[in-house]
């Protein structure tokens, strides 16, 4: 503790704790190379801020023959959205169905916000609005950071322990302790001032640890770097390399076999640390299944729930209701689920918006997930056709066997619990299947245009049902060898 202490006290110079954007509107790009005439030589900020505009993440204001990237500036959340989505290499998304009644059809970030829900690390109110001229609290960024740039869990147990003495019992104290451990965010005398709003300089040094780990600050070795995890690995390809540091063009140290169980010290990103003769080494953990060696099952786990359809893709037709609006409740009472049991869960929507196909690709893989499931309901010309059945990929997605593991204790959930007719799981290439190298799966519920699985598709409870089963499905691939 003294050593923290010490560390906190070591960064105050650097102001450390939270956020700043990019610029107001986001209108006027800096010309690369030029400086912000109200950010000199000893700001404290400015390596972090050249470092962005450099890379077209920030801009500032022009003012004629100056530029001021007005460092002291609150953030709004529309600003903020746009600057972590530039960072990530993202475009704007069609906002053609985007809800909010205060993101009118001309307003400059429309795109950008529409892209950021997409994604999962920003929604908004219950009462349809977006606000995004509204401004952030440290710990409202802290959430988005984290859940932006997946920054995953280094130590379930010091993330519950307050590192800052002001956000014991805050609701965003992991997303706090998570940066402060990854050397992104420090405090001040102690302290982190959770609901303070953050302004532009600050989070320019934030994103900017956040994306290039040289800008980090120095923390002394956690106890995670010296002890296994409650993770243990299970080897899903034929051979899995393992390398000397997390890249894939690393030395190689040594393989793995199928069916190989690791002990896990750490995961970051794709990379999961592991000890192999004895040494610390990596492997992909896309070829692993993880699974927890006590506690809930899912603790920890990156599962991608996908409503199916959305916006101007309604699915299939029938009962009064249409397919995206059941799949939406459906995967809106599973992520309830499996976060109350522990797990990250990433919607690929959660309002009336359309990704493509290929967006709920790329957000599975941009968050580093684990597992994706896919949700859908069917329908067919016969109105006799009905039942449940579940779908997987072996022709490209490399966790094929996997998948059908998946597919098969869901399937059992379903027809159980929502006593439907067992169609049985099916091998079939749909892109979101053959396009994840991860273990997918997607369900078809039952058949809208069948009178009586109609009926239960359209019920809460059932909808509830339906939710439970898959849960428990997912609950049984995990405790299953």
């Amino acid at each position: 503790m003294v050593g923290k202490k010490l560390l906190i006290c070591l960064n105050i110079v650097l102001l450390a704790f939270f956020s700043g954007v990019y610029s107001a509107f986001a209108n006027t790009e800096m010309k690369q190379g030029e400086r912000f005439v109200d950010v000199p030589d000893n700001h404290w900020a400015k390596s972090e801020i050249e470092y962005l505009a450099a890379r077209n993440i920030v801009a500032g204001y022009d003012q004629g023959s100056v530029t001021e990237f007005r460092p002291n500036n609150p953030v709004t959340r529309a600003e903020a959205a746009k600057m972590i989505l530039i960072a990530l290499g993202q475009k704007e998304a069609d906002a053609s169905s985007l809800p909010f009644t205060d993101v009118d059809s001309n307003h400059w970030a429309r795109g950008w916000i529409a892209r950021a829900m997409q994604l999962g690390f920003m929604t908004g109110y219950d009462n349809q609005t977006f606000r995004p001229n509204e401004g952030l609290s440290r710990a409202e960024m802290s959430k988005v950071l984290v859940e932006a740039f997946s920054l995953a869990s280094k130590d379930a147990s010091a993330e519950s322990a307050p590192v800052f003495k002001d956000t014991a019992g805050h609701w965003a104290l992991a997303y706090i302790n998570r940066l402060y451990y990854y050397g992104i965010a420090v405090g001040r005398n102690d302290q982190f001032f959770p609901n303070d709003s953050i302004s532009r300089a600050e989070f320019s040094v934030l994103l900017t640890r956040t994306i290039n780990e040289q800008f980090r600050l120095p923390l002394p070795e956690l106890v995670y770097n010296k002890a296994k995890t409650n993770v243990q690995g299970i080897v899903t390809a034929s051979i899995l390399n393992v390398r000397s540091q997390p890249s894939a063009t690393a030395p190689l140290v040594g393989k793995l076999q199928k069916g190989q169980i690791v002990d896990i010290y750490d995961i970051n990103g794709f990379w999961a640390k592991i000890k192999y003769n004895n040494q610390l080494a990596y492997v992909h953990k896309t070829y692993l299944k993880l699974r927890n060696v006590t506690g809930s099952p899912v603790q920890g786990r990156i599962i991608v729930v996908d409503a199916g359809h959305g916006g101007k893709d309604t699915g299939t037709i029938g009962a009064g209701t249409t397919e995206k609006v059941i799949t939406l409740a459906v995967a809106k009472k599973l992520k309830a689920k499996l976060q109350k049991a522990g797990a990250t869960v990433i919607m690929t929507r959660e309002t009336d918006v359309y990704p493509t196909l290929e967006d709920r690709v790329n957000i599975a893989k941009s968050k580093y997930a684990e597992m994706f499931i896919s949700i859908h309901v069917n329908s067919a010309a016969k109105t006799s056709a009905k039942g449940t059945e579940v779908f997987y990929d072996t022709s490209k997605n490399a966790n094929g066997e996997e998948s059908k593991k998946l597919a098969q204790f869901i399937q059992q959930e379903i027809v159980k619990r929502a006593n439907m007719v067992d169609r049985g799981v099916k091998d079939y290439d749909f892109y979101v299947l053959r396009n994840n190298n991860i273990t997918s799966v997607l369900i078809e519920l039952g058949f809208i245009s069948n009178s009586d699985d109609a009926k239960k598709l359209t019920s809460p409870q059932y909808q509830e049902i339906y939710a439970e089963a898959i849960y428990q499905g997912i609950i049984k691939y995990y405790t299953s060898q």
